[in-house]
Formats: C-alpha cells, sequence, structure tokens
C-alpha cells in the first residue's frame, strides 16, 4: 500500500515539473506535441515490448483473456448506452459528438500504460497493453466514425505503432524465447523514460488551463462525473463481484478497474480538431478531467488496493 503511494508522489513530482517548464516557457505548444509523439512513437512501445519479458504464466495468460474480455464489453455497453443518451439530449450535435466519445474512450495508452507500469510492473503494463488494444479498435472505427462521420480506414489501426508494440508483446510473451540481457537493457534504457515524460506533458498540459473559464462549462463538468467517477465505480463493483464468484488476480482486477479511471483520452481532441468538431470543447473537456483525475484516481487506487 505505501509503495504504492510512494510511487503516486513520485508521479505527481513529475507532473508538476511539467507545470512549471511550461509555465516558465522551457516547454511551448509545439514542444509538447513534439514530446507526445516521441512518447507515442518511440518511448512508450519500447516499454511495452520489454514488460513482454515477463515470467510466463498460465495464471497471467488467463488475467490477459479476462482483461480482453472485460475490455470488450465495457467498450460495447458503453458505445451504446451513450448513444442512447445522447439521441434525446439537447446538446448540439458537435459537442453531442465529442462527449460521446471523452466520456467513452480514456486515455489508456498515454498515461494509463505509463501508469500501470508504475503501480504493477511489467505484469500492469501488459495487462494494461491489452486493455489499449481494444481501445485502439474500438477508437479507430466507432470513435473516429462518430467524431468525424468518416468511414473507418484500417490503416489507422494497422500502423498504430502502439497497438503493433501492444501486438508484438503477447507473441514474445507467449513464446519461449527471452531476449538476451543486453538487448532487454537496451530496450529498458529507452522504456524507463515512459513515466516522467508521460506527467511532464501531462503537467505541462495542465499548466494551460484558464480557471476563470474552467469551471463554468456544465458539460464538461458532466463528461468529468461520468468519466472519472461513474464509469470506474460501475466497473469497480462488477469487478468486486466478479471476484467473489471467480478466482482473479489482483493485478488483473486493479488494471481494469484503473484503465477505466483514466481521464478523457487527447486523441478525442486530435481527431476533434482535424474535422472541426468543437475541437475548442473537446480540448477544455480533457483537461478538466486530467485534473479532476488528480483528485479521483487516487481514491481508486486507495479502493483496489483494501479490496482487491
Amino acid at each position: 500500500m505505501s509503495q504504492i503511494y510512494i510511487t503516486l508522489f513520485k508521479i505527481v513530482v513529475c507532473a508538476v515539473l511539467g507545470f512549471v517548464l511550461r509555465k516558465s516557457r522551457v516547454i511551448d505548444e509545439r514542444t509538447e506535441k513534439s514530446l507526445t509523439e516521441i512518447l507515442l512513437q518511440a518511448v512508450l512501445p519500447f516499454s511495452i515490448i520489454a514488460s513482454s519479458q515477463y515470467e510466463f504464466s498460465p495464471k497471467l495468460m488467463m488475467g490477459m483473456l479476462g482483461v480482453a474480455i472485460v475490455a470488450t464489453l465495457y467498450y460495447c455497453t458503453t458505445l451504446f448506452i451513450m448513444r442512447m443518451i445522447m439521441r434525446k439530449s439537447k446538446v448540439s450535435s458537435d459537442e453531442a459528438r465529442v462527449m460521446r466519445t471523452t466520456v467513452i474512450f480514456a486515455n489508456t495508452g498515454f498515461l494509463g500504460l505509463p501508469l500501470m507500469d508504475a503501480l504493477f510492473g511489467a505484469s500492469g503494463l501488459l495487462l494494461g497493453a491489452i486493455f489499449n488494444i481494444l481501445y485502439n479498435v474500438f477508437f479507430y472505427t466507432f470513435g473516429v466514425h462518430t467524431l468525424s462521420g468518416k468511414k473507418f480506414k484500417p490503416r489507422e489501426l494497422l500502423f498504430n505503432t502502439v497497438s503493433a508494440a501492444s501486438i508484438l508483446a503477447i507473441i514474445l510473451f507467449v513464446i519461449p524465447w527471452r531476449m538476451p540481457s543486453f538487448i532487454l537493457e537496451t530496450i529498458n534504457l529507452v522504456g524507463d523514460m515512459t513515466i516522467p515524460l508521460a506527467m511532464i506533458i501531462t503537467g505541462s498540459i495542465i499548466s494551460t488551463i484558464d480557471l476563470k473559464k474552467f469551471f463554468t462549462d456544465r458539460k464538461s463538468l458532466m463528461v468529468s462525473f461520468l468519466r472519472l467517477i461513474i464509469l470506474p465505480g460501475v466497473t469497480f463493483v462488477f469487478i468486486y463481484a466478479v471476484k467473489m464468484m471467480i478466482p482473479m488476480m489482483t493485478e488483473t482486477a486493479s488494471v481494469i478497474v484503473m484503465m477505466t479511471a483514466m481521464p478523457c483520452g487527447i486523441m478525442n481532441v486530435l481527431i476533434a480538431e482535424r474535422e472541426n468538431t468543437a475541437p475548442k470543447f473537446a480540448a477544455r473537456t480533457v483537461i478538466m478531467s486530467f485534473l479532476f483525475m488528480m483528485i479521483t484516481l487516487p481514491v481508486f487506487v486507495f479502493l483496489c488496493s483494501k479490496f482487491f
């Protein structure tokens, strides 16, 4: 328990560093985008591949299967429910689209995977990678279609670096071969930058918030409430009930809940900006959920450590 909070403290320190660097103009918007690309295209994939070298066990394999089943159930259910809710709402068409995707699609890759690595180690990262594969499948099909109205392009999923690294990690985990130590150490050298780099970028994003206008947007507040409290809360109760009936590793149960407790995904903003689908509303909503996550995430960390 204490180790988890020590890890959270280290994460917060990195986020504060990013906040300070952005405020002091060491990091600007262009630098932030460049750092994000470096993280997603190079550093995070190395970290995911390194997780594949975790000692194989049938128990962890079952955990991976469990995460895949629950993640699929989560996305199918939330996509259906949010579609029904937004159909009856009086929110403008573009903002309604953004609300649907920001509630459903959390930051499971850019923020979720580094946190799973920090909280649960290689096994947590591998389980998180499974969840993130399902995120990519549903986001690059239903998510992009919702925001743009365009048909799904398979290449957007197939050529996604994080997805490719996740699939490779599964293959490397299942086969009996393990990398020589000097190769693994080299991969870890790059992968170890994931957590501090991800949180520095997060802190930089949070620093751009205009607090005077921030708390007046009720729609963004509603999205944050659903994204950070309702969905992970329901998931926690569901997983707790399942765990009472079916044996489940602590890491598996915790990773599932933690991945649903992440803030709104940044990809929502990037696609909304590209398609001109209420991009300012999308950015404001994502940033708001980042800020509130600092309060809600430790609560779910505590609940998982207490009951799982």
